[in-house]
């Protein structure tokens, strides 16, 4: 494929759409971060049109792509569906993954617990029925498809439908099996009628076990319906002969194992229901009606389709409609759905309202900012429902044993069936031990096991007011031994305020025309600062920002810096000894001090300072008697620093650091042991992404835009030490199923291959129902954490 002229690469191309570029040097990081992966060829980055084009070998892990461009700080337009896959067990996570993962496709997530599929997708390149016809390939049927901030309760659909189909196989199988294992004590049933009977429940209740391994086959695996399907079919067989040359049939034991099997099947698929709980009951606090100012009245309209701009009525006792600031009246809003606090929010002219909360006392009229699939509240539903699709580290073990676990038992099965027949048992006794080993293992509970406990426990931490974005968290957060945090946002409440300047006007005006542009606390509390004087405030003719050490801009054709001394080293200002000493006191004292620089010349000083949160010493002490050495990592003077980090009683720290230099501080802590970084999730990307596990610490409402693979939703510190707490109970729950999952199938598979006959033994029919009780009982143990 040609590219350039002169330069010539082979392979397959391919189109990004980059999300946050804004410089030379942002597309020049993407394409040092895109050629960084294994398999890319060329890449070329454009921010006249945010794009990159690269060329990459065929065989090239899609998805590290969004990996490379989003550790470096900036993103990829992507698009999400999800689909379900009815039919598809725990087993087949595997196989339906890898059918998913088409050229185009960033990630294909396939959780058992839901039967949904989570495809994150370049619309540039693939589609969802792309997807949906490459499952059919594989011998999948692809159901709904559901883009998530339309329908957040496709999961339920999907449940219910199987649990329908479920109930329509069993209701005949019950009274079927219920003759033929009477008909094991009162022969009163001939033969033929046996086998007849028996069809029906083999080939129409079991139907699914028949074509579940039957796709498996196709995509050379086995699973549970592998199992079921060799054990009942083999045994009914048998039985069939037997019953047309006069022997000894089991009928009975055929189709109790089927009966048995989907009755445990319909159980869980009901308890699944419950398991996703949380994400519904947020799903539905978005009322469907709002309120809309026309005129002199109010007209009531699709809460979606609100404008923004536009004046809507709350009254008391009513949910939010929509995202906004309140723009008139006061009361108070139940907003522990994403706090989890118990008490009111006061709600007055300017204070933010979201859709969702309830107004339990007053009225409000709110100005919308976002509604529908754009508020707050859908953005977090999409998080949790895509977080609920991943599953533990630990689970990679039991999915390893899963892709052997069936094949060996089908070894043992053929081997309890060859040893009994060397000992001189009967063919059709020597079959119904065989079966027993087949239909008593469970590949099911090992699939199980974590995705379970990951649906409910991600569910339980939103309840709680943490989004969880990246469920490994559950389980690294666990090994930390390091709680690193950045300074100005995190430990403090990240609104300085101006407490003295030094220098003419005119340059602060400069300098707040400069830092108009940016989003750092310190350049909001420049730019209110100036506004309170009376000084106007212009944008700038251009602007660059240069993590850790200030901004420089263009304004009214002036040159002007705003920043530490890095900064001013780097324009050519030098700063004057006397201002130069009064910015180090200042700092001793725990404030920012930043320089003014107009045309290469310092004329001013401004010191900044802000107040700790109300909950920061709490917290780093809760977190120490976890077991967590506190760090303190800012972009802030040494000495400010130091001020902070002893007020809070912490003793390591480190100061100057801009985001690069934070990243590197986590990377050499984490030789020490693991780290978790709690910090803003826009301005520490970096070291969110550098660490074990990143915690974002997030007052607006973008979280899908946070770094992190936690967002501690506004802004409360205490809710890091909740979500330590969290962890340790999801990562009790998932190993304790997958114990008892190994337990299980260790202890009873012995049993049914009649190791202890005469004393103990199952019979097909038994195994059948303690396979069951082996899924439901991971299935229990999991909604446990609802009241976690």
């Amino acid at each position: 494929m040609d590219i350039r002229v002169g330069v010539k690469v082979e392979g397959r191309e391919t189109v990004l759409k980059i999300l946050g570029m804004h410089c030379a040097t942002c597309s020049l990081t993407v394409q040092r971060a895109l050629l960084s992966v294994r398999g890319v060829r060329w890449a070329e980055a454009s921010l006249a049109s945010n794009e990159a084009r690269l060329v990459a070998s065929p065989e090239l892990d899609y998805g590290e792509l969004l990996k490379a461009v989003r550790r470096v700080g900036y993103d990829v337009y992507r698009e999400a569906v999800y689909i379900s896959v009815p039919g598809a067990r725990p087993e087949d996570a595997a196989a339906v993954e890898r059918a998913a993962r088409l050229w185009g496709v960033f990630r294909a997530s396939f959780s058992p617990a839901t039967s949904l599929l989570y495809v994150e997708y370049n619309p540039l390149e693939v589609g969802p029925r792309d997807v949906a016809e490459a499952l059919a390939r594989a011998g999948f049927k692809a159901g709904e498809v559901s883009r998530s901030e339309v329908d957040v309760d496709v999961d339920r659909k999907a449940a219910e439908r199987d649990a329908r189909d479920l109930a329509s196989r069993l209701l005949p199988a019950v009274p079927i099996t219920a003759v033929l294992m009477a008909s094991m004590m009162f022969p009163a049933v001939p033969p033929l009628a046996q086998l007849l009977m028996a069809s029906a429940v083999q080939f129409y209740s079991g139907w699914r076990f028949l074509s579940g391994a039957y796709r498996a086959f196709r995509n050379g695996t086995a699973n549970m319906d592998t199992l079921v399907a060799l054990g009942t079919l083999s045994t009914f067989t048998y039985s069939a002969y037997a019953a047309l040359t006069g022997g000894r049939a089991f009928f009975e034991a055929s189709a109790a194992v089927i009966t048995f099997v989907l009755a445990g099947r319909y159980m869980e698929s009901r308890m699944k229901l419950k398991t996703g709980d949380a994400v519904r009951r947020l799903a539905q606090m978005a009322p469907p009606r709002a309120r809309v100012k026309t005129g002199e009245g109010f007209t009531e309209v699709d809460s979606a389709q609100v404008e923004p701009g536009q004046l809507v009525e709350v009254r008391e006792g009513e949910r939010i409609p929509v995202d906004g600031y309140v723009e008139e009246g006061m009361g108070y809003a139940d907003e522990s759905a994403f706090t989890g606090e118990p008490m009111p929010a006061e709600k007055k002219p300017g204070d933010l309202a979201l859709a969702g909360t309830l107004l339990v006392r007053g009225r409000l009229l709110v100005r919308a900012t976002r509604s529908g699939a754009h508020t707050y509240l859908a953005e977090v539903v999409r998080l949790v429902r895509q977080a609920q699709n991943a599953r533990l580290p630990i689970q990679r073990l039991a999915d390893r044993v899963a892709g052997v676990f069936t094949w060996a038992v089908m070894a043992a099965a053929a081997a309890t069936f060859a040893a009994w027949a060397l000992r001189g048992a009967p063919p059709g006794q020597a079959l119904l031990f065989a079966a027993s080993v087949l239909v008593v293992a469970c590949p099911c509970a090992l699939g199980l096991a974590t995705p379970l406990a990951v649906v409910v426990g991600v569910g339980r931490a939103a309840e709680k007011g943490l989004l969880v974005k990246n469920p490994e968290a559950f389980e690294k957060a666990l090994r930390a031994r390091f709680a690193v945090f950045d300074k100005t946002g995190t430990l403090t409440k990240g609104s300085p305020r101006v407490v003295k300047y030094v220098g003419d006007v005119e340059a602060l005006a400069y300098a707040a025309s400069a830092e108009s542009q940016s989003t750092h606390p310190l350049a909001r509390a420049l730019v209110d600062y100036a506004s309170e004087l009376g000084l106007a405030v212009q944008p700038p003719e251009s602007y660059d920002s240069f993590p850790g050490m200030g901004v420089y801009a263009t304004v009214g054709g002036r040159s002007v810096g705003v920043g530490n001394e890095r900064l001013m080293e780097a324009l050519g200002a030098e700063v004057p000894q006397g201002m130069r000493e009064l910015a180090e006191g200042l700092r001793s004292e725990g404030l920012s001090a930043v320089y003014v620089a107009v045309d290469g010349k310092v004329r001013g000083l401004a010191a900044l300072g802000d107040k700790l949160r109300p909950d920061a010493a709490s917290a780093v002490q809760r977190l120490r008697s976890m077991g967590l050495e506190p760090v303190v990592a800012s972009g802030d003077n040494e000495r400010a620093v130091a001020a902070v980090a002893a007020k809070l009683g912490i003793s390591r720290y480190f100061g100057g650091a801009e985001p690069e230099r934070k990243a590197e501080i986590v990377r050499r802590l984490r030789e020490e042991g693991g780290v978790i970084f709690v910090g803003d999730g826009v301005n520490d990307a970096p070291a969110l992404a550098a660490a074990d596990v990143g915690i974002a610490v997030s007052n607006g409402t973008e979280v899908a835009k946070e770094a992190g693979d936690v967002v501690v939703a506004r802004g409360d510190l205490s809710k890091v030490a909740e979500f330590l707490q969290i962890s340790r109970r999801v990562e009790a729950n998932a190993r304790f199923n997958l114990i008892w999952a190994f337990a299980y199938n260790i202890a009873l598979i012995p049993i049914a291959a009649g190791l202890f006959y005469p004393a103990l033994s199952l019979r097909p029919e038994l195994a059948g129902l303690a396979m069951s009780l082996s899924s439901i009982t991971v299935t229990l143990n999991a909604l446990r954490l609802k009241r976690a």
